[in-house]
C-alpha cells in the first residue's frame, strides 16, 4: 500500500468515527454542549423548541475551519447553509412574536371553512377601535411574510440535502485532495480534519433541525393562505 493510500485510509477510520449516533431521548454530545436531537426537538413545544434550537446554533457558532483546500471549499458551503439558516428560524421569531394575536386568532378558529373564516375576521374588526387592532391586516401580513420564510425554508432544505450526502463522500473528496500534494500536512492534522468533520456534521443536523421546524409550522402557514380574498370582505 503506497503512501497516499495510506494516509487515506487513516483519515477514512477517523472521519467514519464522528457520526452522529443518538438514541431517542438523548441530547447529542458536541464538545462540551448538549445539543438538542431531531427526536427531543419535535417533543417540545413550539416556543421552546425555537428558543432551543437558536441556543444550540450560537453554541455550535459561526466561525470559519481551515483544514485543505477540498474540505474548506464544502466546510464554507455548510456554514453558509448554517447561517441562513439561523437568519431564517430568526425571521420566524420576530414574525410569532409580532404577530402572537394572529396565530391565536387563527388556531381560534382553524376549524372554520374560508366564508366563516372570513366573516369571523369581519367580526372581530368591527369591535376594533382602531385600525391598529384590526385583525384583518395583521394577517395579510402574516401571510407574505410567511410565504417568504417558507420558500427560503425550501430552498435550503435542497441545500441541506445536498451538503449530507457531500458529506457522506467527502473522503472520496479529500482522497483526491491528498494526491493534490497536501498527503503529509492532512496526516499531521489528522485531529483537526476530525474537528472540521464534526463541526461541518452538527451544523448540518441543527440545520435540518430548524428547516424542519418551520415545516412543521407550514400547518399555520397553509391556515394563512385560505385568507387569500379575506381582505374583500363585507
Amino acid at each position: 500500500m503506497n503512501v497516499i493510500k495510506c494516509i487515506t485510509l487513516l483519515a477514512a477510520l477517523l472521519l467514519f468515527g464522528c457520526a452522529i449516533n443518538v438514541q431517542d431521548g438523548d441530547d447529542i454530545k458536541y464538545n462540551k454542549h448538549n445539543i438538542v436531537s431531531k427526536f427531543n426537538a419535535k417533543l417540545m413545544p413550539r416556543e421552546q423548541r425555537l428558543a432551543r434550537i437558536s441556543s444550540d446554533m450560537k453554541k455550535v457558532g459561526f466561525n470559519k475551519v481551515s483544514v485543505s483546500q477540498v474540505f474548506n471549499a464544502f466546510s464554507n458551503s455548510v456554514l453558509s447553509i448554517f447561517k441562513h439558516q439561523h437568519n431564517i428560524i430568526t425571521e420566524h421569531k420576530v414574525l410569532l412574536d409580532n404577530h402572537r394575536d394572529v396565530l391565536s386568532f387563527l388556531m381560534a378558529n382553524k376549524d372554520k371553512d374560508k366564508a366563516q373564516l372570513q366573516q369571523a375576521i369581519t367580526d372581530f374588526d368591527k369591535t376594533a377601535e382602531t385600525e391598529k387592532e384590526k385583525i384583518g391586516p395583521k394577517i395579510k401580513a402574516y401571510e407574505k411574510a410567511s410565504d417568504k420564510i417558507w420558500e427560503e425554508n425550501v430552498k435550503l432544505s435542497l441545500l441541506i440535502t445536498e451538503q449530507t450526502l457531500r458529506l457522506a463522500y467527502i473522503i472520496r473528496l479529500q482522497g483526491d485532495d491528498l494526491i493534490g500534494m497536501q498527503g503529509l500536512s492532512m496526516l499531521m492534522n489528522a485531529n483537526k480534519i476530525g474537528e472540521a468533520y464534526k463541526l461541518a456534521e452538527i451544523r448540518l443536523h441543527l440545520a435540518k433541525v430548524a428547516n424542519e421546524f418551520i415545516e412543521d409550522e407550514k400547518a399555520i402557514i397553509d391556515i394563512a393562505k385560505q385568507l387569500q380574498t379575506f381582505q374583500n370582505a363585507d
